[in-house]
């Protein structure tokens, strides 16, 4: 049993850093919230064509939020970023947008001033608005680099990765699918879920920067 303990423990903390960076991911692209965003940016478009669509923006969310999590710490270098102001300040930028989830706004970080209407072009919708700012904002790449620079093990880094790929794939699902959604949940259930999703949100956030003023106050005893 005492053999078992370290591998129990290891498979724990795998588990719990999962869960964390699923959850935070989840939440901050706010598939669900977005669905009726999509539906109506992609509703002049036929069904083959919104799920090429939806696809093509999942994929350069994810690839671009994937190279911005692995390049992170080579950006705070170059600008000489102390990663426990980064974490209070992702902090603080999840907690507004949390705070708009909750009261029912639009966030910020994810409005645009495009208009779906502006252009025909397939492409261009894929990846502004809906890859960029959409799935992939300012809060989608803030929760990745403080989530990967949290990471203990290189497992638990890859466990990240993977989980970033994961999250929007499960994004191309919802939003592929955004009109039996919408149908299904409509106007009050995506208000609802956007409601519990901020205050998830939240929870997360204040984690972030109780984390960043602990690394902080830890460095200052040094």
């Amino acid at each position: 049993m005492d053999a078992m303990q370290p591998l129990l423990q290891f498979r724990s903390g795998s588990l719990t850093f999962f869960l964390q960076s699923f959850i935070s991911l989840f939440v901050i692209v706010n598939a669900l919230g977005n669905v009726p965003l999509f539906v109506s940016i992609l509703e002049r478009f036929g069904d083959a064509q919104k799920s090429a669509i939806v696809k093509k923006a999942a994929i350069i969310a994810a690839v671009t939020v994937l190279i911005v999590t692995v390049t992170g710490n080579t950006i705070f270098r170059i600008f000489g970023i102390s990663m426990f102001a980064f974490t209070i300040a992702g902090g603080i930028l999840l907690m507004i947008i949390s705070v708009e989830m909750l009261l029912g706004q639009r966030t910020m970080t994810q409005s645009s001033r495009y208009d779906e209407q502006d252009t025909s072009e397939m492409e261009e919708i894929s990846v502004i608005p809906l890859a960029i700012p959409l799935l992939a904002g300012p809060g989608a790449f803030t929760t990745a680099i403080v989530l990967y620079n949290s990471a203990d093990t290189i497992r638990d880094r890859l466990i990240l990765l993977g989980t970033v790929v994961l999250v929007f794939a499960i994004s191309y699902v919802i939003l592929a699918n955004s009109r039996y959604v919408f149908a299904v949940l409509g106007k009050n259930g995506t208000r609802v879920a956007r409601r519990v999703m901020g205050l998830l949100l939240l929870s997360i956030a204040v984690q972030f920067i109780i984390r960043g003023i602990f690394e902080a106050v830890s460095l200052l005893k040094l």
